[in-house]
């Protein structure tokens, strides 16, 4: 998949975005200062129409207007437009000034100058029409109209249009290249801790998991910086847990494989059918007891490398029915060494949340470590019992475990001095791993003298 630069994406969105908005707001204050020249030049011209009208003068029957040169120069302002002007008798027609004038509008309102737009000599102009009423005793009738008509072209109003676009237009543009490099700085100062974070990452081994430097990283950054923390811890925790795993299988396989190969090794000299027999029993225990402490191993593995990660799949079950069948598959071990072993359920289900494999890998490791350190004779009892909690328990016959060592039981490898078990040290640890997984609590309570054994409870 092609991947662009965030400063590209950002360009390829401001920039458009900023261009948009000049361009809605060049528009607007087109369209605002427009309106306000015109207005304000339309004002202008009413006020010389106006003058124009001041200077109206009767005599007699007659209309004059009285506008030396010196005024109308004064009306011509500086020359950058032309000005035109006209007073129309009703009866005489052109009385005064330019006579190329558009013809005035004709229905007009006595004093209520009407404002239009036209072309004289093939220039756009701007034009007042008014009508203005003239009363005199010397008139025949009651008072006389005449209108006055004034006239400007455009070229001032275009060039003041002009000039105030460029006042605005300008700034809007220093702004835009203002905002977007004040866009750019910013995405540049953001990704400048990104840069550091990839740095840190390249500079690393494959081993080195330790967590990233966060404190620089922006707030937004920081939430992804924890994930990536979060995902190095746990790949820290597998990666110890295998390499834990490796130096436990070669210490812990190293010792029976080599007494296997001991008695291959004798074996292959030996010519008596009940010394060869012997040779085959002990071949035949120590492949027992190395296929257990592999299988042992593989469980320890299994829970090291994340059993609290399984537990997103555990679902409901009867502890009643998963307990008894394990009892069920142990009891022929049991019978082997002279032990008897009972089950005793729960009177109503025994409902917990939990991850199936490793719960058979904890009730069957309690079991056989009873069985394993059981004298012949001895007696195993298993219980379920349900109610506020779930409660199973364990309760052999065997030496019990002193309350110094009742600790220490839960580690790897370690094995009570002076047992005379053939276990692998790792059947509890095993134990309380899947326990903590399932948030359950296990605790070990050792009997007398008089009534040796040990009971083993796992509370959920």
């Amino acid at each position: 998949m092609k991947r662009k630069a965030i400063r590209k994406q950002l360009l390829f969105l401001f920039v458009p975005l900023l261009g948009c908005v000049a361009i809605a707001s060049t528009i607007l204050s087109f369209y605002l200062v427009q309106n306000f020249s015109e207005e304000y030049f339309d004002w202008d011209l009413i006020n010389s129409a106006d003058s124009v009208v001041g200077r109206l003068r009767v005599q007699g029957e007659k209309v004059m207007l009285d506008l030396p040169a010196s005024a109308q120069a004064i009306l011509k302002k500086d020359g950058s437009d032309k000005f035109y002007f006209s007073v129309i008798d009703q009866t005489r027609g052109v009385i005064a000034g330019d006579k190329n004038l558009p013809p005035p509008v004709i229905e007009l309102e006595e004093d209520n100058p009407r404002i239009r737009t036209g072309t004289i000599a093939g220039e756009t102009v701007r034009i007042v029409d008014v009508k203005v009423p003239l009363t005199s005793e010397s008139f025949s009738a009651a008072k006389k109209n005449v209108i006055v008509q004034v006239a400007e072209t455009m070229n001032s109003r275009r060039q003041f249009q002009k000039k105030i676009l460029l006042s605005i237009a300008v700034p809007q543009l220093i702004a835009m290249i203002l905002g977007l490099s004040a866009v750019w700085y910013g995405v540049v100062k953001i990704l400048n801790p990104l840069r550091d974070l990839q740095g840190q990452l390249a500079k690393r081994s494959q081993a080195d998991l330790s967590p990233l430097a966060a404190e620089s990283a922006p707030e937004e950054v920081y939430p992804l910086v924890k994930a990536i923390n979060s995902l190095f811890e746990r790949s820290s925790e597998e990666l110890k847990a295998q390499q834990r795993f490796l130096a436990s299988a070669a210490h812990q396989l190293r010792t029976p494989l080599a007494g296997l190969k001991t008695y291959s090794s004798i074996g292959n000299e030996m010519t008596e059918a009940s010394e060869l027999k012997h040779i085959v029993v002990e071949l035949d225990q120590g492949i027992d007891r190395a296929s257990r402490m592999v299988n042992q191993l593989l469980a320890l593995a299994r829970t090291d490398v994340g059993e609290r990660n399984k537990m997103a799949s555990a679902a409901q079950l009867d502890l009643n029915f998963l307990v008894s069948d394990v009892v069920s598959e142990l009891v022929d071990q049991a019978i082997r060494r002279g032990l008897r072993l009972t089950y005793e359920g729960a009177d109503s289900p025994a409902l917990i949340t939990g991850e199936h494999t490793g719960l058979r890998h904890l009730v069957s490791n309690l079991i056989e470590n009873a069985i394993f350190y059981t004298p012949n004779g001895g007696s195993i009892t298993v219980g379920v019992k349900s109610g506020d909690k779930v409660i199973l328990s364990v309760a052999d016959t065997g030496p019990g475990i002193p309350v110094s060592e009742q600790e220490k039981v839960f580690e790897r490898f370690y094995r009570i001095l002076g047992t005379n078990g053939n276990g692998s040290g790792l059947g509890l640890a095993i134990v309380k791993e899947v326990a903590n997984a399932h948030n359950a609590q296990v605790s070990i309570k050792s009997g007398t003298k008089e009534m040796p054994g040990t009971e083993i409870s796992v509370v959920f």
